[in-house]
């Protein structure tokens, strides 16, 4: 059959417009920065609540970078780097203590910058009666514990390691481990003689202070954690493109100084995203003296 001039003509604008449109496609996938995060950032949270949570994440990158962004949750550290080795992700999203864990596995993975949010740094408190304070941890043994819902990975695991005498876990030192929905009633409740004590992270300790100073005052810290290090965006050198990390770097270095990012980041908690500090991996090797490799429960 013969074609005239003008079909053929047609037909090939519409082939090379396909091509172009796929080839368009094609660019912006392989230009989409693709982010991951462990599942222990929302423990406590459905995997429903944990998508909305993460959901202006994207945005930011866009809005400081340029490039359109995805983000996609891992069940844990391992299977995160395992995806960042495979090309499957760009950057991870990880816990401090996680980071430096996955470190002694992997040495070539490498801290971009922190996620940082200056009102409430990762420091956690067992709070007790006045009168307890001072006394050694082996006094809880028997006693009652709570502990919000809302705890973070980090304070439960400084309680695991630190809140028990050597050989005990929590369950089997304290009398009873309850888990509470509101940290602000479970310290009523320790001054009202119905609990013995509270794990709570500094910014729920510090709210209480405010809200009841007097009644604050009949409360204390039998001991505190350090303070934890913030959340590590990460990446293998050799499997992402240096184009993409310099653009993250300088962009999102920069996203508390734009308003609609700076919006975007209060609803995930960060204040700003930091440079790694000279002395981080150093700090990390202490951290990992006292708090050895364990699964966050």
């Amino acid at each position: 059959m013969h074609l005239s001039a003008k079909p053929l003509t047609a037909f090939a604008i519409l082939c090379l417009s396909t091509l172009t449109m796929t080839g368009q496609v094609q660019a912006a996938k392989e230009d989409t920065l693709k982010v991951g995060i462990t599942r222990n950032f929302f423990l406590n949270f459905s995997e429903t609540i944990a998508k909305l949570v993460m959901q202006p994440f994207p945005e930011v990158v866009k809005q400081q970078t340029g490039l359109p962004g995805e983000i996609a949750m891992s069940p844990d550290s391992n299977e995160l780097c395992e995806r960042m080795l495979k090309g499957d992700t760009h950057l991870g999203v990880f816990q401090g203590i996680e980071f430096h864990w996955a470190c002694l596995k992997h040495p070539e993975l490498k801290p971009l910058m922190l996620a940082v949010n200056e009102k409430t740094p990762l420091k956690a408190y067992l709070i007790v009666r006045k009168d307890e304070v001072g006394k050694p941890v082996a006094s809880m043994a028997g006693k009652s514990l709570a502990i919000p819902s809302q705890t973070r990975p980090f304070a439960r695991l400084w309680m695991e390691r630190r809140g028990v005498v050597p050989g005990k876990d929590l369950k089997s030192h304290y009398g009873r481990v309850i888990p509470v929905n509101d940290s602000e009633e479970a310290l009523d409740d320790v001054i009202a003689n119905r609990l013995d004590a509270v794990l709570v992270e500094k910014a729920s300790w510090d709210r209480y202070k405010r809200l009841k100073p007097s009644t604050s005052e009949n409360l204390g810290m039998l001991i505190e954690s350090e303070t934890f290090p913030s959340t590590v965006i990460a990446y293998f050198p050799k499997k992402v493109q240096p184009t993409h990390v310099d653009k993250f770097r300088s962009g999102m270095l920069t996203a508390d100084k734009n308003p609609t990012s700076q919006r975007l980041l209060q609803l995930v908690k960060i204040s700003s995203f930091e440079p790694v500090p000279a002395d981080f991996i150093e700090e990390g090797k202490e951290l990992l003296s006292n708090y050895p490799p364990a699964a966050i429960k």
